[in-house]
């Protein structure tokens, strides 16, 4: 199932792209893809096998440039991007690009790509391709993850098949980001993709078939620039609808790794001999409010609320300790993230009173639209019990993913209260133009202000580090003084494997990267 462009700002997939971008105007050069999320093997490693996996949802062949949740197991194998961002140091690293230079006022970016790329056609990779890609990302109707980004492309030359010049409309310096979540595509192909009968990509892993509904295999692409490094024969993604089914097939040996699983399932599951976590992504989960719904039209009952909860119990109740109770929706690598700011709405059920008793907030009732799943629920009743304690009565209203989408298109929840889970995985610059409950025009939370509006230009237009660490400080002091949407914690998502799989990486948006993974038995 492909996301909707209103709802990819909240799976986004894994969301979709990197977290924290540390740009700058210095040249760099190739560099491996990052390991965020890679798990060690108990076994050595071992060329050949096919790995099985299997995922919840069904790939979408046509979606691959979407971040359509369906395709996180099989995107970075048969497609690669330009680059990716490392995890850990916040800057991108070379894939398919060999070098950039993203000028020092971020208003273009010189980009050489490498020399030794072909299809799994046999076509050689060229500028051009870069450039068609990019130009389907920039159209609306494809709905692309950072379709806003590549808008900001005003120009672009190619000079050769390995060289291209984009120039931005403004400073631009998150097109790493862009960057991230666009797999390039074969111009000669891409109309037939939808199909699922020929998908022609430049990974490490060749499309071989796909069942709709039922499964995808992979072959190993003998003729990639660096086969030796590519340990498995055969990828098989089985499609397998319900998360309890995947941990039987774990279990059973059938499946070897899989994703959708229940978050206290995978802890549980990992507990056990033979099996292990594997960390990939991040997620914000936020409690936010309609402005134009009294009583939280005034911004002292929003606050009150915020230091009601108690998030510390949402990470140990909820989330097995496994996330950050936090009020920032950033990564904590983000530039410009504050541990103080994060910190701001502690557990304070006696100062949530008197805020309420100062804003005349009297027997304050509230729907709460939740999504219909355990996490939700289980964070849904922590808040409940929380807002009970300082006389506030809270309501949950659990919605499909698909009506909880719809309604995010719509810009109407329909409750003037609703926990958010998004992605946390994009930069500052990319989220406040790109997520529904922080964009300064069309807020889906109603919110509006010049004062905001201002603070989102200054955190785009930010290039060095100085000016991002600035913007974003400025801009995190404004949302949580507005507190029209706060996180309550921030967490990683979690997949099982067996212990015989080893190799498994993931890409900072969360797509799982098998490129160089093996199985040791």
């Amino acid at each position: 199932m492909s996301l909707t462009k209103q709802s990819r700002y909240r799976r986004l997939t894994a969301c979709v792209a990197v977290g924290t971008a540390l740009l700058t105007s210095a040249a760099c050069s190739a560099a491996a893809q990052p390991t965020a999320g890679a798990s060690a093997s108990t076994g050595p490693v071992r060329d050949g096998g096919t790995l099985v996996i299997a995922q919840t949802s069904d790939v979408d062949p046509g979606g691959f440039l979407k971040t359509s949740l369906g395709n996180i197991l099989s995107e970075y194998q048969v497609f690669e991007t330009l680059t990716l961002i490392d995890s850990k140091t916040g800057k991108p690293t070379g894939v398919l690009a060999k070098s950039w230079q993203l000028a020092p006022d971020a208003r273009s970016i010189d980009i050489t790509l490498r020399d030794d790329v072909t299809f799994h056609s046999g076509r050689k990779l060229t500028a051009s391709d870069v450039a068609f890609t990019l130009k389907k990302v920039q159209d609306p109707a494809t709905g692309a993850a950072n379709q806003p980004i590549a808008a900001q492309i005003t120009s672009m030359k190619t000079e050769g098949d390995h060289e291209l010049k984009l120039t931005f409309s403004k400073p631009t310096p998150n097109i790493f980001d862009l960057f991230e979540t666009m797999p390039i595509v074969n111009p000669t192909t891409y109309a037939g993709n939808a199909a699922g009968k020929v998908v022609d990509g430049t990974g490490r892993y060749s499309w071989t078939s796909w069942t709709p509904g039922g499964k995808v295999v992979l072959t190993k692409y003998a003729k990639y620039r660096d086969a030796k490094n590519t340990h498995l024969d055969k990828i098989e993604i089985d499609v397998i609808n319900d998360p309890t089914a995947i941990v039987s097939a774990i279990r059973s040996g059938r499946v070897q790794y899989g994703t959708g699983i229940a978050a206290l399932d995978s802890r549980s599951l990992a507990k056990q001999s033979g099996y292990a976590l594997v960390t990939s992504g991040g997620s914000a989960l936020s409690l936010a409010f309609d402005v134009t719904k009294a009583p939280f039209d005034n911004k002292t009952v929003r606050q009150a609320i915020q230091y009601a909860i108690d998030r510390n119990r949402i990470d140990e109740q909820v989330e097995g300790g496994q996330a950050e109770a936090t009020d920032l929706p950033w990564r904590s690598s983000t530039v410009g993230y504050d541990a103080t700011q994060a910190k701001h709405y502690t557990y304070q059920p006696d100062k949530a009173k008197k805020l309420l008793a100062e804003a005349g907030a009297k027997n304050v009732t509230l729907n709460v639209v939740t999504l219909n799943s355990p996490e939700s629920t289980g964070i849904f009743q922590i808040v409940k019990n929380n807002l009970a304690a300082v006389g506030v009565t809270a309501k949950a209203v659990p919605l499909s993913p698909t009506e909880y989408d719809e309604r995010i298109a719509k810009r109407d929840m329909g409750a003037p209260a609703v926990l958010i889970m998004a992605s946390n995985a994009l930069s500052p610059a990319s989220q406040v133009v790109s997520r529904p409950e922080y964009v300064a025009s069309g807020n889906l939370l109603k919110f509006q202000s010049a004062q905001y509006s201002a603070l989102v230009r200054k955190v785009t237009a930010a290039t060095s580090t100085a000016e991002q660490k600035s913007a974003v400080h400025d801009y995190n002091a404004y949302l949580l003084d507005q507190a029209f949407t706060v996180p309550l914690v921030t967490r990683p998502t979690l997949t099982v494997r067996t212990q015989s799989v080893g190799g498994i990486k993931s890409t900072q948006a969360g797509f799982i990267d098998l490129g160089t993974a093996w199985l040791s038995k």
